[in-house]
């Protein structure tokens, strides 16, 4: 009999195992790809809201293949980022997480290199010999493009201003949210790019067009974009090519319909039936920043329909009703065509009903045609116009924006027919929204007057971020800009929220206009020196509600005064180099100096300075003795930098300095004279028992020769100095008077080449005379002119 119950325990074990590997997964962390970042900068995070990092953050891929920032591997400082992202680097420069392709003007593609920055470089971005070249296109991701171009923004025909080097991130409901200068906007409706008048970016058809070529940018590197034309059910229906075609055709005819309803109006191309991503009729709209949808269905409120025309990728126009106000006495009754719409949800439906009831009426009933949508943070801007031929809108068209959740009408806007744009507030965050427009006509006879009313698809509105930049910091100051990454309406009040590093806070006022802009420069004075603070923005909206943003990383204070190294050396060239580095938020040095001082004899020794550096001093001590150890003392003098107060800093070198000199000094009697004065000292020495020693002979023979030189004595300066090989050197006699101590005069200058060996000798003769009145020394100099060493006589 097999041994079942082994096989049935293997299996059990399977998904234990695999539980392991995900749980031994995830604790540990596992990082791949990492890399440090080399500078400030921005990103969008999974959300697709701004997040900020700072230099030497950690980049990597997780295990489960999540990118991730952290500040490190702790992690409450993990953020995720979108799977394939694109960093804004403070000094301009860009990094991509994947290889992504670059497709250029000619529809060449090429992949970029990952993880890797590249630097502006007039109008395009390189690194190495990989190149995004001007007006080339980056596909990040499915609909997910950087446009590396100035262009102008269009939403149907509508101008909505111009734009720099944008970040286009499209949703599968048509809308696209705009990323650009460190601003987000988002926009329901067909739009394009005109970077001039050859070149063309479609971004809802995802088409780029150059002359007379046209770049499908949904086929480079794949994508999971579907053509869809919306049916009357709630969900995407799976047709094959054949059929695919036959739905587009009907498209067509559907769109033709709606242009000859709109003769009086060809300014606006409408709201478009096509529509190019999405899933079912109602878009709910996703979590995400921005306000980006998910192109899910809506399971409250009217069904949305596809809209018609260039005026909306999106769904822009969802459903209409109408009610009869007309007169009820009539003994036959009139065309009545709101029974018919009435039973219609569909958009593009309702559109081709009105146009087929039209043709069987003298006037036309006026169709609304949404141009875009464009949802902020607290409000959401409507372009639209009325298709009215016969002229038979009349009195004022309401547009209300309601809350999905509430079913409740948060504004409302009576606005007349000649406006093509109204601005609606009071919204929050983040939230679902749709558009109802309630307005009236009257066709004449005995239909009376007429309401409709037609509701737009659910958008969005976007989340907002705080930009926190620090622009200087000393040990009681900041100067920090705050920015936000979308515009705010109705703002009433702002506030800076500054936490201590204890966890106590204080609040100073901001500006909120300057916010919606380049942001505003908030000066804080009366910080701890060396202090970590952490800041973050409040916003009061006229609505009564208070939006509190997230936080910025931590921003430290300096220290008042730091001296972080400090030491002594010898240089190759034996001079002596004091190395410093200190550093000041309200100081500036104006003057360094060093003590030396010998150690053996506790006193001060001078010294020539031969270069200053900001951090460096290089110096030649001005030592008698061939040889001493050397203390020191660097002394700092400085400057308020507000008060101009003066002070001294003064620290010490804690080790001791051997310094010794490579070269040594003789002053004797010329060699023949010195036999001779050898010769009588040895003559009248007789009476002398042998100078008692040998030793002190040594000692005392200069001062004997001396006394036995005739006064046409001659002496002889002997200099020896091991240097480099067949360096030239400058060797330069001084002297200084015995009876007046002063400054040294030059009495000889020569130079001498080093031997083969590296040795340097020289010979000067001097009188008696000169001898007995002046003190000698030797100085050298480099090539250069710079000074060496000084060289005194033993």
């Amino acid at each position: 009999m097999k041994p079942i119950w082994k096989i049935g325990l293997i299996l059990a074990a399977i998904p234990i195992i695999v539980v392991a590997v995900i749980v031994w997964g995830r604790a540990k962390e596992v990082q791949h790809d990492l890399i440090s970042i080399p500078d400030d900068g921005r990103v969008l995070n999974s959300e697709q809201e701004t997040l900020q990092f700072r230099k030497g953050n950690l980049l990597y891929k997780s295990w489960d293949d999540k990118q991730m920032i952290a500040e490190d591997d702790n992690k409450d400082t993990r953020n995720e980022i979108m799977p394939s992202s694109m960093l804004y680097l403070k000094q301009q420069g860009l990094l991509f997480t994947g290889a992504v392709p670059v497709i250029d003007v000619n529809g060449v593609s090429r992949k970029l290199k990952a993880r890797k920055v590249y630097q502006p470089e007039k109008d395009s971005y390189r690194y190495k010999d990989s190149e995004i070249p001007d007006k080339s296109i980056v596909k990040l991701a499915n609909r997910q493009y950087y446009l590396n171009a100035d262009a102008t923004l269009y939403l149907g025909d509508e101008k909505i201003g111009k734009v720099s080097k944008p970040l286009l991130l499209i949703d599968k409901s048509g809308s696209v949210t705009v990323y650009e200068k460190n601003k987000k906007s988002r926009y329901l409706g067909y739009m394009t790019l005109k970077v001039n008048d050859r070149t063309v970016l479609d971004a809802s058809d995802e088409t780029y067009t150059i002359g007379k070529r046209k770049i499908d940018l949904a086929s480079f590197g794949g994508s999971d974009n579907k053509k869809v034309v919306l049916q009357d059910t709630e969900t995407e229906q799976d047709t094959s090519k054949k059929e695919q075609k036959d739905l587009n055709a009907k498209q067509e005819k559907g769109k033709m319909a709606l242009a000859k309803s709109a003769k009086a109006t060809e300014a606006s191309k409408g709201v478009k039936a096509k529509r190019k991503y999405g899933e079912s009729l109602n878009s709910k709209g996703s979590k995400a920043a921005g306000g980006a949808g998910n192109g899910e269905a809506s399971e409250s409120g009217s069904k949305s329909g596809a809209s018609d025309g260039r005026g909306g990728g999106a769904d822009l126009g969802a459903s209409a009703s109408t009610n009869n106000q007309g007169k009820q006495g009539s003994s036959e009754e009139p065309p009545n065509p709101q029974k018919e719409l009435n039973k219609i949800d569909n958009y593009a439906d309702i559109v081709k009903k009105i146009e087929e009831i039209n043709q069987k009426l003298e006037r036309s009933i006026p169709v609304l045609k949404i141009g875009y949508i464009a949802p902020g943070v607290t409000s959401v801007k409507v372009n639209y116009q009325f298709a009215d031929p016969s002229n038979t809108l009349i009195g004022t068209t309401k547009v209300s924006v309601i809350d999905e959740n509430t079913k409740k009408a948060v504004d409302t806007q009576y606005v007349s027919a000649v406006n093509q744009e109204v601005m609606l507030s009071h919204l929050s965050p983040n939230k679902n929204y749709h558009l109802e427009f309630v307005y009236h006509y009257d066709l004449g006879k005995e239909a009376g007057i007429q309401e409709m009313k037609v509701q737009s698809a659910s958008f969005q509105t976007q989340t907002v971020s705080a930009i926190y930049q620090m622009e200087h910091i000393t040990s009681t100051t900041m100067k920090l800009n705050v920015a936000l990454d979308t515009r705010v309406d109705g703002i009433k009040k702002v506030r800076l929220k500054v936490i201590k590093p204890n966890g106590d806070h204080f609040y100073t006022n901001s500006n909120a206009n300057l916010l919606n802009g380049k942001g505003d420069v908030v000066n804080l004075t009366g910080l701890a020196p060396d202090s970590a603070y952490e800041f973050q923005l409040q916003i009061e909206l006229k609505n009564g509600q208070t939006i509190e943003l997230d936080k910025s990383e931590k921003y430290y204070t300096m220290q008042a005064t730091v001296l972080k190294n400090l030491k002594a050396t010898i240089s190759k060239e034996n001079r002596i180099l004091i190395d410093y580095d200190w550093a000041s938020s309200d100081y500036e040095i104006k003057d360094s100096k060093v003590e030396l001082v010998d150690q053996a004899s506790n006193e001060q020794v001078d010294y020539q300075l031969i270069s200053q550096e900001k951090g460096t001093l290089v110096l030649v001590p001005d030592l008698v003795d061939k040889e001493a150890l050397l203390e020191g003392k660097l002394t700092l003098s400085a400057v308020h930098k507000k008060t101009r107060a003066s002070k001294t800093f003064e620290y010490p070198i804690k080790k001791a300095l051997l310094y010794s000199k490579n070269a040594d000094l003789q002053l004797e009697l010329t060699p023949f004279q010195q036999k001779n004065a050898e010769s009588k000292e040895t003559q009248r020495g007789k009476s002398v028992e042998n100078m008692e020693a040998q030793t002190e002979k040594a000692n005392t023979m200069m001062k004997t020769e001396d006394l036995l030189a005739s006064e046409d004595a001659t002496y002889d300066l002997v200099f020896q100095m091991n240097g480099a090989l067949n360096a030239v050197y400058q060797l330069v006699t001084e002297r200084q008077s015995n009876a007046k101590p002063g400054d040294w005069t030059i009495y000889d200058k020569q130079e001498v080449k080093a031997s083969e060996e590296g040795k340097v000798h020289l010979i000067q003769t001097i009188s008696k005379l000169s001898k007995d009145n002046f003190h000698y020394r030797i100085s050298v100099f480099d090539e250069k002119g710079q000074l060496l060493l000084y060289s005194y006589p033993r």
